[in-house]
């Protein structure tokens, strides 16, 4: 939902230029990268998937308040709130990705990963529809989308720590190497 509307949000409401949009796409898209990489190294090397994702997650929705303030009040500052909804982004992808994958049994992750990206495109679809059906009805009220994507993350945040269960990882002793069964 915010991602959708943040362009026109930065240009038509904030009045930033191509080139100002664009840099801040540039940073938006490095830091999802840098802290992806990080928050899977965390989450594997503390062996806690589950406080790894759902911190990112729990980043991403508190950024959500401070876009409204933004929206709100002129001199609260929008973009380190996009940027800190990246960190969040970024913290979260990979140790989620291994959750799902540590807790589904091997016949079954196609399955699991599927669900998971058809909940999730289905969330990138039905998001701006309701963003975009909303703005109409009530031009430049970017801050009531905000508080709508707030209460659908904070849902998301309640749903990771109370239902996703943490199962690590087998260690592998140093000096076993994994077997390759030929079938």
């Amino acid at each position: 939902m915010v991602v959708a509307i943040v362009p026109l949000f930065l240009t038509a409401a904030l009045g930033f230029s191509i080139f100002g949009f664009a840099a801040y796409e540039a940073a938006y898209q490095a830091i999802n990268a840098v802290f992806r990489i990080w928050g899977g190294s965390i989450a594997d090397s503390r062996q806690s998937h589950k406080k790894a994702a759902a911190t990112g997650y729990s980043i991403s929705a508190v950024t959500r308040l401070g876009l409204v303030l933004s929206a709100l009040v002129a001199w609260v500052p929008l973009i380190p709130f996009l940027l800190a909804d990246r960190i969040g982004k970024g913290l979260r992808t990979a140790p989620r990705d291994a959750l799902i994958s540590l807790s589904t049994a091997p016949d079954r992750l196609g399955i699991a990963f599927g669900v998971h990206r058809a909940m999730d495109t289905a969330g990138a679809l039905l998001g701006p529809l309701v963003a975009f059906i909303f703005l109409p009805n009530a031009p430049g009220a970017f801050d009531a989308v905000f508080v709508i994507s707030a209460m659908f993350a904070a849902v998301g945040v309640a749903a990771i720590w109370l239902f996703a269960q943490e199962k690590p990882q087998k260690q592998i002793k140093q000096n076993q190497q994994p077997r390759i069964i030929d079938q």
